[in-house]
């Protein structure tokens, strides 16, 4: 469906222009209206992936010369240098990154990789950590500033006798009377007194609460980093990263979340003295809990988030757009919904929204081909960027992953964060070195240590050519999804009805192919929120539905804003009951009784026939037209139709990095999808002039019997670092090379080439080429004649190949496998069982190595066949 693209851009410029110049975003970030053929084809820097370079080891200069020069030509165009030092876990890691981190020395080292990276045409995406997580200097914002510390509120008991309050208390809190004592008074029980000192108790990571500790964070990070890479800002270096910053959540009843003047802040926004609430605050929340915790917890969890935010994210976006940068990173721990009361951020999109750039932490495998019901807790961070009118949305992809994760998986990882709303990754991880006990570091490790490294190329080439159509014009969603964030609150994790009722929601949404935002009480009662005819005009966002589940906190105006909606004729969708404001449900009758039927009433963003719940589907809306990715994200073969409603249409082959024209009939087109793989098209009033898609010809040739296969190189782990190993063995037949465990042995990583000389027909002269290999265990190079011609990495197992002339040619698939048969070799695992000492193994060891024994497989399955494409 093609909508109107003019009033979404006035939308996102009518939000910016509400702000102060010196807060618009940086021009980084800023919208981008046009599809740009010239730019797809040959995306910008700043769209390629980037990998964690991790600085553990001496920073010889040619070594970091060298680096950059490696990952700028295997499609790493952008780089997320992350300072290991020896301080950060010495005895878990012990990184021996010289000179050390923030000094003088460290920082001409810095500036001279980054005048390396801006040699070669990189993007460089600024660090602002010695480790992880953010918000420390690496101990060096609390180092002479004990007050800068983390605080926390506790409480003990106090017998019923006489006491007088320690001058270093804050408060003794009389339960049963709500009689205050202060520092220095004396407490005289009555019969029955149930009485509790709080004290506020220091220690830990420095104290993200505090704008005072937070401006001595930027002080002692980004305005050293200013100081070295001044004239690199905003060119090369255009974003920051901020890495899983947090604060003590609320743990009742042991601990509540404190900073210096917390007290004060209350007094001034609430109008009462917060001793008052402070038991509250220690109870045990749940739905058999007084509705005075609930309250209390609401409004105490509404003003450390609002804190949070404006002492740790707004301070660091307002000065790195100062010094025209755009701020970015993610939280920890915002895999599912319900870690807003278990982590240290309190409020997922409330802090996402305070970035120019906000980001996800996809690790340890939270996303996967064939895990049951993955979370979709990417479209915070899309949802943060589109409500805020901005282009970017990024994953931090990968990590602890393993050494086994395929091309395949990979490409699926990212396919499931593009078709909600992400647009740039940044993936982990590259060491300065592998060496002794750094090859059982985070892993994967990237680099020419992987057997895949020169196979990945054109993954990261994928990644960013669909990464610069998805962050074209603005986001086809016209659904918001709310969420539940003050049940959240109330309830902690007895939320169990909004919770579930709101992932229920959102996955069936998904599942019937109806995209979203997710919308909170921030947006719904801001001032600037309005309704506009029959759509909710939130942020940069015009929604013409909103759905909600089984809620029973949402905030009074909000509901009254969703009331304002409705009776405009805007679509207010209600699962189970109307939402409740203090702590009942709403009304019955109006609301959907079930999820299915409440979907069911929604739009649809594309339409496909058959239907499918294993199809996703994004939407951007450029100039004249609409981009749409479909993904098949389950594991069975699709076969259907996808309506269509331009005079135009078109589609994207992503490896050649070109738009191919396509003929509809009567308003559909014909769809296939393998599991796992994507289409992308381009639905538009206006005429291209571009070739058209191209056709077999017929059953091709068939290159089994012609192929021999030999080893070419095996990775092994040595005694002090990974090795590679040219092979010169005999060449096998093909029959002989599909599986590479009987052939080179289950503990080979590598890899191994495939050739055959065939003749191509005159008649196929000029032509297109497309080879179809069958599944790759794990990815293939094609090369034509000696030269590089493509790369197979993904269903469905075909590469399209440049046209060459008639006659003999010969044709070599380089297959590649993973490194994890060799760290998962009994050999391996011995030797590194024997070592001992700092860092031997690594934290993330364990883990990883359990998912590299999922991925020992090796080979090739085949029929090889070659065709010609014509038009």
């Amino acid at each position: 469906m093609i909508v109107s693209f003019h009033g979404a851009m006035v939308c996102c410029m009518a939000a910016m222009a509400s702000l102060p110049a010196e807060e618009y975003p940086p021009d980084s970030v800023r919208l981008v209206p046009e599809f740009d053929l010239k730019a797809f084809m040959e995306p910008e820097s700043l769209l390629w992936p980037g990998p964690f370079w991790l600085w553990n080891a001496p920073l010889d200069p040619e070594r970091l010369r060298t680096h950059l020069s490696e990952m700028a030509s295997h499609g790493f165009r952008s780089v997320c240098m992350l300072p290991m030092p020896h301080a950060f876990r010495p005895d878990s890691t012990n990184n021996l990154l010289d000179p050390d981190y923030l000094t003088p020395a460290f920082m001409d080292r810095t500036r001279l990789a980054v005048e390396e990276a801006a040699s070669l045409g990189m993007h460089w995406w600024l660090y602002d950590e010695g480790g992880w997580p953010s918000g420390q200097a690496l101990g060096k914002v609390a180092e002479g500033h004990p007050e800068y510390v983390q605080h926390t509120m506790v409480r003990e008991p106090i017998e019923p006798a006489a006491y007088t309050v320690p001058a270093d208390a804050f408060a003794l809190v009389v339960e049963n009377t709500g009689q205050i004592v202060r520092p220095g008074e004396t407490w005289a029980p009555r019969a029955g007194d149930r009485a509790y000192l709080y004290r506020v108790r220091r220690g830990g990571y420095a104290d993200l609460l505090n704008p005072h500790a937070m401006r001595r964070f930027i002080k002692l990070t980004h305005e050293a980093y200013r100081a070295a890479l001044e004239p690199h800002l905003g060119k090369t270096v255009k974003f920051t990263f901020t890495d899983e910053p947090n604060v003590p959540n609320l743990n009742p009843p042991k601990s509540i979340t404190w900073t210096p003047g917390m007290d004060e802040l209350y007094r001034t926004r609430y109008g009462r003295d917060i001793a008052g609430i402070l038991p509250l605050l220690f109870s045990l929340p749940g739905k058999e809990a007084p509705l005075e915790v609930a309250r209390a917890r609401i409004e105490y969890y509404d003003l450390w988030t609002a804190r949070f935010r404006d002492a740790y994210f707004i301070q660091i976006r307002d000065w790195c757009r100062r010094a025209g940068l755009a701020s970015g990173g993610h939280l920890n721990g915002e895999d599912e919904t319900i870690n807003a009361v278990r982590y240290g951020f309190g409020h997922a999109l409330r802090q996402l929204r305070a970035m120019d750039v906000p980001g996800v932490d996809v690790i340890w495998r939270q996303l996967f081909p064939g895990k049951d019901n993955p979370h979709f807790f990417p479209k915070y961070a899309s949802s943060a960027a589109h409500q805020n009118g901005t282009r970017f949305a990024f994953s931090e992809s990968f990590c602890v992953y393993g050494n086994g994760i395929t091309p395949a998986q990979a490409k699926w990882v990212m396919d499931y964060q593009l078709v909600r709303g992400i647009n740039l990754f940044v993936v982990g991880c590259m060491p300065l070195t592998t060496r002794d006990h750094h090859m059982t570091g985070e892993r994967p490790h990237f680099g020419p240590v992987d057997p895949l490294w020169d196979s990945e190329t054109a993954l990261w080439e994928y990644a960013a050519r669909m990464g610069c159509l998805f962050s074209s014009g603005t986001p086809g969603i016209r659904t918001a999804l709310y969420y539940p964030v003050r049940d959240m609150w109330a309830l902690g994790l007895e939320a169990t009805e909004a919770v579930e009722s709101h992932d229920q929601l959102a996955r069936e949404l998904l599942a019937t192919q109806r995209d979203f935002d997710l919308l909170d009480d921030d947006l719904l009662i801001d001032p600037a929120t309005h309704v506009d005819g029959r759509q909710l005009v939130a942020g940069a966002m015009r929604y013409d539905t909103v759905v909600c589940g089984k809620v029973c906190w949402m905030h009074p105006d909000s509901l009254e804003r969703l009331r304002a909606f409705a009776a405009a004729g805007g679509q207010a969708v209600y699962f189970g009951h109307l939402p409740g404001t203090d702590g009942t449900p709403g009304e019955a009758k109006p609301a959907f009784p079930s999820i299915e039927s409440a979907v069911a009433a929604i739009p649809a963003t594309a339409v496909l026939m058959p239907q499918s719940r294993s199809i996703r589907v994004a939407s951007r809306r450029v100039e004249g037209g609409e981009i749409l990715m479909l993904f098949n994200e389950g594991a069975e073969f699709y076969k259907g139709e996808l309506f269509v409603d331009a005079p135009y249409l078109y589609t994207f082959s992503i490896s050649r990095g070109c738009m191919l024209s396509m003929p509809t009939e009567k308003g559909r087109i014909g769809v296939e999808l393998e599991p796992g793989q994507t289409r992308v098209f381009f639905m538009t009033n206006r005429k291209y002039d571009v070739e058209p898609v191209y056709r077999y010809s017929g059953d091709g040739m068939v290159l089994d019997e012609r192929i021999h296969a030999k080893p070419y190189r095996r990775y092994v782990a040595g005694e002090h670092d990974f090795e590679i190993i040219p092979q010169n063995a005999p060449s096998v037949s093909f029959a002989q090379a599909k599986s590479w465990k009987n052939w080179l042995g289950e503990d080979f990583s590598g890899q191994a080439d495939y050739t055959a000389s065939f003749e191509l027909p005159k008649a196929w002269e000029g032509k297109i080429l497309q080879l179809s290999t069958g599944p790759v265990e794990y990815a293939a190079q094609v090369f034509m004649d000696g030269k590089l011609a493509g790369s197979i990495l993904a269903p469905p197992w075909q590469a399209e190949l440049p046209p060459v002339a008639a006659g003999t040619h010969q044709i070599t698939i380089r297959v590649a496998n993973t490194l994890a048969n060799e760290l998962t070799s009994e050999r391996v695992v011995i030797a590194w069982a024997g070592k001992s000492g700092p860092g031997w193994p690594s934290p993330y060891h364990k883990r990883a190595i359990e998912f590299e024994k999922e991925s020992r497989g090796g080979g090739l399955q085949g029929p090889i066949r070659l065709f010609a494409l014509f038009r």
